[in-house]
């Protein structure tokens, strides 16, 4: 297996990438990793300089950030909206990232908003990596996640067995890179989008859920709804019984939006029985039990090198 390649588990005909098993325990490691890259590449953050990372995030992103950006020196400053679980707001500092803008959040501010407000005041301070526009997000599934899916798909996947790819959006681009590279090396792939109950993206309908990640209050910018076959509503009781589903399935116990794709898929399975089931497993449920228990971390220092 090549660095940062994750296994794909299967029970019967469904099949689940296993992101979680990235450094920093999530599928956003692959953004972070790419977004950080290309930024050092174009000379916006450079090896153990002063200028930081500030991003807004619930938690994933910011965890994968912090990791990837120690490794060059480079801190990281999050914005984290407040209804976000503060068991991984403790997981990201934990990892090193310093959480930031909380009086403006509690000012009223969006997190958006937040940054604008702190970079206006130093803009040399920061630089946005701004995951909801930054191209490196997508180019990190359209070139890593997508094509080895299709390695691990095509092993297992039997002769002229239909896919069907089932799983969330938050910024659209690994759901958009997954499904580009099924439907380039396979044809036809249905698309089913997993959303959280009460919302409807494609109609800019969002209501408060437990489902982090999923339906963060904007269409998913890189995702093309034309292609998109069904939608899931899931309600956060079937996301937990999923959970428990593909802790019995495969050995591992899943996040919440993780157990709701996983919810879906076992809907779709039994709906299309001879076709193979494609999801994902973002990140791990213990990840929110151990914080919970774990002793409040240090403050973070400025990075070095």
């Amino acid at each position: 297996m090549k660095p940062h390649e994750t296994p794909l588990f299967h029970h019967n005909n469904v099949a689940v990438k296993m992101e979680a098993l990235q450094p920093g325990g999530s599928h956003k490691a692959r953004a972070a990793r790419r977004m950080i890259r290309e930024a050092l590449v174009a000379g916006h953050l450079s090896k153990g300089g002063g200028r930081r990372i500030i991003e807004k995030s619930g938690g994933n992103l910011g965890v994968g950030l912090a990791f990837e950006a120690q490794r060059h020196g480079i801190a990281v400053d999050l914005v984290i909206g407040l209804s976000f679980s503060p068991l991984k707001r403790r997981l990201c500092q934990h990892f090193g990232a310093n959480l930031i803008g909380e009086n403006l959040l509690r000012a009223g501010f969006t997190p958006k908003q937040a940054i604008t407000h702190l970079m206006k005041q130093d803009p040399d301070r920061w630089f946005f990596t701004d995951q909801f526009i930054n191209p490196a997000n997508l180019n990190a599934h359209l070139e890593e996640t997508g094509p080895e899916l299709v390695r691990q798909v095509a092993a297992i996947r039997q002769p002229g067995q239909g896919i069907i790819l089932v799983k969330g959006a938050g910024t659209g681009a690994s759901f958009e890179g997954i499904s580009r590279c099924l439907r380039d090396a396979f044809g036809a792939v249905r698309c089913e989008l997993v959303v959280p109950s009460g919302c409807d993206i494609a109609a800019n309908v969002f209501v408060d859920h437990p489902l982090e990640g999923f339906a963060v209050g904007v269409r998913p910018p890189f995702l093309d709804l034309g292609y998109i076959n069904a939608v899931h509503q899931i309600a956060p009781d079937v996301a937990m019984e999923g959970q428990a589903a593909m802790a019995r399935h495969i050995g591992f116990f899943p996040g919440m939006t993780s157990g709701a794709n996983y919810a879906a898929a076992l809907s779709a399975a039994a709906r299309h029985p001879n076709a193979l089931i494609v999801t994902l497993a973002y990140d791990s449920g213990e990840s929110y039990i151990r914080a919970a228990a774990d002793p409040a971390p240090p403050t973070p220092q400025p990075a070095h090198v």
